[in-house]
C-alpha cells in the first residue's frame, strides 16, 4: 500500500491501526516462547508500538484537529490479522512481523515525503527509522530460530565448558 496514493488523514488511520495489530502479535509472540532474552526483547517491541500509537494519534489529533480516526481502515500488513486468528507458528510469526517492520518503514517514509508540515515529516521519519531498526532486531532473532529449532522454546542456556590446553 503505497502512503502517496491515500490522503494523509486515511494514511495516519492505516498507520495506528497497523500499530496496534503490531502490539498484538507481539503480545501473542511473547505468550509462545519461553525464551527469556527473546520474550524480553518482544516485550520491548511490544512498548515501542504502543509509544508509535502515542505518536501517531498526536500527529494525527494535532493535524485533523482532535477529530477521530477511522478504526475500520485495513492494516498494512493484512497478513498479521490472519497470524492473530490462526494458531500461527513462532518463526511463522517472526517472519510476518519482521515483513511488516520493513512495509512499515516504507510506509512512513513514503508518508513523510508526501506532508508538508515539517513537524510530520521529522515524526515519520523518525518512525520509518525505528521501524528499521525493529526490522533488524527481529531478522536477528528469526536467523537465530532457523538455526536452532528449539531457541524460542529453550527457558534455560547452558554451556558446556570444555577444557582447552594443558
Amino acid at each position: 500500500m503505497k502512503a502517496a496514493m491515500l490522503s494523509t488523514e486515511k494514511a495516519l488511520s492505516i498507520a495506528i491501526q497497523s500499530e496496534y495489530a503490531a502490539e498484538d502479535v507481539y503480545k501473542l509472540l511473547m505468550k509462545k516462547v519461553k525464551n527469556f532474552i527473546l520474550k524480553d526483547k518482544l516485550k520491548f517491541l511490544s512498548a515501542e508500538e504502543k509509544k508509535h500509537q502515542k505518536i501517531l494519534l498526536k500527529l494525527y489529533y494535532k493535524m485533523f484537529h482532535e477529530q477521530e480516526p477511522s478504526k475500520n481502515e485495513k492494516i498494512l500488513m493484512p497478513r498479521l490479522t490472519l497470524a492473530l486468528e490462526e494458531d500461527a507458528s513462532v518463526p511463522d510469526l517472526l517472519e510476518m512481523a519482521i515483513e511488516a517492520e520493513k512495509i512499515s518503514e516504507e510506509f512512513y517514509d513514503d508518508l513523510s515525503q508526501e506532508v508538508e508540515d515539517r513537524t510530520a515529516q521529522e515524526i515519520l521519519q523518525y518512525l520509518a527509522s525505528m521501524e528499521h531498526g525493529h526490522y533488524f532486531l527481529l531478522k536477528g532473532e528469526y536467523d537465530l530460530c532457523m538455526r536452532d529449532e528449539e531457541y524460542y522454546n529453550r527457558d534455560e542456556f547452558t554451556v558446556d565448558m570444555i577444557h582447552v590446553g594443558p
